[in-house]
């Protein structure tokens, strides 16, 4: 007798957790002259270096990334600096072990710049760490008993298997050219370069990977006495990456996000520093799934031999929905007057962070906070460049027919358009569109055959029941458990009273006759 086997290779989601935590840095300004008068403008951008679980604690180790804007004393010219900070923060987990491994995603609640001097500063950053921790499992079936005169029923199982679960990285680099209009670069003072859309397609054995980056610059011009310039644009970019694992016809989950964003200006053909490069990483974390119809041994009997199944409970995933849904929002956002009126907005921007995921009637319910942004020129010539943000509730419900609590998800977001027009002099409405990707599964549980043993027949018994008998069909009779019970087959049965299916009813008379002795 040998048996043939199925295996589903699952990563079960064990849970998903929340944690937040705060890290400093104190610094001062790389240029000896700078004394810095007021903060114009500050942002961030926090990744993960890698991660390790170890005594029911997650070790995250990842970099904050900042740039800031200001202007110095009796100056009406901006400045920026920008600077790195490498953290290491431990989060505590319940009940794991180190087989375990985590996903986790990074983002920056809020920051502030507080000035020690006018030479140096402490920078302080609150960050949200999504957790979703999980293990690799493999589930083992019997689907195949290889025998003689043995009798088997079969099921039909809708599995989620994982072909693979790995990270990658794709490297962004791009150029453009400051626009004829435009007098050329000295020096780049503010750079932020932001993914505005994206989308990720799988072929046979690598996955495409295209979209648009939105590239804010402020810069001093070579010809002395011009103001400070700007441009804001979008570039394309993409290419492939190779991915053996890689086919169009399974599922994919892919995150992506922006890291190690450069941008240098040079020279053209015309020796002028009118080229811009840019070069980033595109870090992506890559889920692909099949989906798969498996048959598996569900019962098995030998009218000549007593066939014991060993039966497990068993857990294993199928996949539930993956939707991808946009919102619009709009926010009003008032000039603060003790800077001027607004002349002319430079640049505009909105982010959004997620910090409650709700599971609710036929879906999920993301909640957190919009903020946005906007860059422009005042009215005040002594201090022209300003900043003003706003930050308001945000919440969004993803459909996810048929969702329980206890199943288990990813989520990803991004903002993808952002266009900001002035209402007046002292008002800007911000539109935005904010894109949410989610994959949701259903975690099942039933019972496996996982080994059968053949023991001795029990022929007393055997002998005691009778060869022919004449039966009644009850409720919750089958062919299948008549024939078990009764030392014979279903052909026998069927043969016998000139049936044409399997299907009995009740009351429906039967004649049964043992098939063996």
């Amino acid at each position: 007798m040998e048996l043939e086997r199925n295996n589903i290779h699952m990563s079960k989601i064990l849970k998903n957790q929340i944690s937040t935590f705060y890290v400093s840095h104190e610094a001062g300004l790389a240029e000896a002259d700078d004394m810095i008068d007021n903060i114009i403008h500050h942002h961030e951008i926090v990744s993960v270096d890698n991660t390790s679980i170890r005594n029911n604690q997650l070790i995250v180790n990842g970099t904050v990334s900042f740039g800031m804007m200001y202007y110095t004393n009796g100056s009406d010219m901006a400045k920026g600096t920008e600077g790195e900070i490498p953290f290491e923060e431990t989060i505590k987990l319940n009940a794991l072990d180190e087989n375990c491994n985590a996903d986790v995603s990074l983002v920056v609640l809020s920051s502030s710049v507080k000035l020690i001097d006018s030479k140096s500063y402490i920078y302080k950053v609150q960050i949200m760490a999504n957790i979703t921790i999980k293990k690799m499992e493999d589930l083992e079936a019997v689907s195949e008993i290889q025998r003689e005169n043995v009798m088997v029923r079969h099921s039909d199982l809708d599995t989620l298997c994982v072909v693979a679960d790995k990270s990658d990285t794709f490297r962004v680099s791009e150029r453009l050219s400051v626009p004829s209009g435009k007098p050329a670069i000295q020096k780049i003072i503010w750079q932020d370069v932001k993914i505005k859309t994206i989308n990720t397609k799988m072929l046979d054995g690598m996955i495409h990977i295209g979209g648009e980056l939105k590239v804010f610059l402020i810069y001093i011009p070579e010809d002395d006495g011009m103001p400070q310039q700007w441009m804001d644009t979008m570039i394309n970019f993409g290419g492939t990456i190779d991915t053996a694992e890689a086919r169009e016809d399974l599922v994919s989950y892919i995150n992506t996000v922006l890291h190690n964003v450069d941008i240098e200006a040079e020279m053209n053909q015309d020796n002028e520093t009118r080229d811009i490069v840019i070069s980033a990483l595109l870090k992506l974390n890559i889920k692909i799934y099949e989906e798969r119809q498996m048959n598996v041994l569900e019962d098995v009997y030998a009218p000549d031999a007593n066939l014991v199944p060993e039966i497990e409970e068993k857990k294993y995933q199928r996949l539930l929905v993956k939707n991808e849904s946009r919102t619009k929002n709009v926010v009003k956002l008032d000039i603060d007057q003790s800077k001027g009126h607004i002349l002319q907005i430079c640049s505009s921007d909105a982010e959004v962070k997620i910090d409650n995921i709700i599971v609710g009637d036929s879906g999920l319910k993301a909640v957190g906070k919009i903020k946005v942004c906007i860059i422009y020129i005042s009215s005040d010539d002594a201090k022209p460049l300003c900043c003003q943000c706003k930050e308001t509730d945000f919440e969004h419900r993803i459909d996810a027919d048929g969702i329980m609590p206890e199943d288990k998800y990813y989520m990803n977001w991004r903002v993808e358009q952002v266009n900001a027009n002035m209402i007046s002099t002292n008002q800007v409405e911000i539109k935005s569109v904010v894109a949410l990707e989610t994959i949701v599964f259903r975690t099942e549980k039933r019972a496996f055959i996982s080994q059968i043993e053949e023991q001795p027949m029990d022929m007393e018994k055997i002998n005691a029941a009778p060869m022919i008998k004449g039966y009644v069909v009850q409720k919750g009779d089958t062919l299948w458990k008549l024939a078990k019970e009764n030392y014979t087959t279903i052909d026998s049965i069927m043969k016998v009273n000139e049936l044409t299916s399997e299907q009995i009813k009740q009351g429906q008379r039967l004649l049964i006759i043992k098939s063996c002795q």
